[in-house]
């Protein structure tokens, strides 16, 4: 790692941030003011450490694991942020027993998600990534590639946060037949729109001909989706994920796809990331495969890294945070 410094002396803070995501120049419009930057992909956990120790707040993405360990190991510390929605790679318990507040960037990269979503929707059922490669082969026209339409479909959604409800909504001009939605407070739950039904998540399975998952990776969630749910479901039904891969059983999900128990799969996230190079799903023709872009878009990744910046500024200056931005 280089631990490279970018500072003016004199700084009142010192912010680290280990991989520093593009578009880099709002972020030290923001920080460079206030802060010493210090930036650099630790080799180890003991790299991490020894730069973390010189640091007020830390920003993290996905690749960076904040366990109790290394929480322990930095008293100084006085914030961790994240970049994006997820925080499952930070152990948020221990930072709230070491009182300190984790905060991340949710809702910024819903529509993008749920753009996304539809977009696999349609790939998987109209065999678009099959297709171009059957192109690229020197192919044409073939009976193999008719596909299917989602008018008149009824699309099941796992879970009704934000990216859920843009889908959800993005589907209405589809004219699908109805939407059933799982959540654990299907009880509880203002319907937002004219066409859906909360229904259990067997049923959901049972009766959709497109499930599209959207939960959070939690101790709870891990695994929900595995091989009794993928039995029940439509041998000519589609299953998407754009939320986390570990919410799946992925053994159970490639025995649903070569055995047929259902039509196809379109996966931006996996159970390990990067995709090993001999993962299953590589060569299935009935999958379409992104590697972890559904919050990329050009103006969802420059809102992302502008509030993540501002409001690791102004939470060392003292000022106010809103409070939807803390996770503990």
């Amino acid at each position: 790692m280089s631990g490279e410094e970018t500072c003016v002396t004199g700084k009142k803070h010192t912010i680290y941030i280990p991989i520093i995501r593009a578009p880099v120049e709002p972020q030290r419009s923001i920080l460079e003011p206030i802060s010493k930057i210090l930036t650099g992909e630790p080799k180890n956990e003991e790299e991490f450490i020894a730069t973390l120790k010189r640091a007020d707040a830390v920003l993290l993405t996905v690749r960076n694991r904040m366990n109790r360990e290394i929480i322990d190991a930095c008293p100084h510390l006085k914030l961790i942020a994240k970049y994006g929605v997820g925080v499952e790679t930070i152990d948020v318990g221990a930072a709230t027993e070491k009182g300190i507040p984790v905060i991340n960037v949710p809702t910024v990269n819903s529509n993008a998600v749920a753009e996304l979503t539809i977009g696999l929707m349609i790939s998987v059922m109209r065999h678009i990534q099959e297709a171009k490669e059957h192109i690229r082969k020197r192919g044409w026209q073939t009976d193999r590639f008719i596909g299917s339409e989602l008018i008149g479909c009824t699309v099941g959604i796992i879970g009704y946060g934000d990216i859920a409800k843009g889908v959800i909504r993005k589907l209405q001009g589809f004219e699908v037949k109805k939407i059933l939605v799982f959540t654990e407070s299907n009880r509880h739950v203002p319907n937002d729109f004219p066409n859906v039904a909360f229904v259990e998540l067997d049923t959901l399975f049972k009766e959709s001909d497109v499930i599209s998952l959207h939960k959070s990776l939690t101790a709870k969630s891990k695994g929900l989706i595995g091989e009794e749910s993928f039995r029940a479901m439509r041998k000519t039904a589609y299953f998407i994920n754009t939320a986390r891969g570990p919410v799946v059983d992925e053994k159970a999900l490639i025995k649903a796809l070569r055995e047929g128990w259902i039509a196809g799969a379109a996966l931006d996230v996996h159970e390990q990331e990067p995709l090993p190079q001999d993962s299953p799903f590589l060569t299935m023709e009935n999958v379409v495969l992104t590697p972890h872009i559904g919050g990329s878009t050009h103006e969802t990744r420059r809102k992302m890294v502008t509030t993540a910046a501002q409001n690791i500024a102004d939470f060392l200056e003292g000022k106010e945070v809103d409070r939807r931005f803390f996770v503990n």
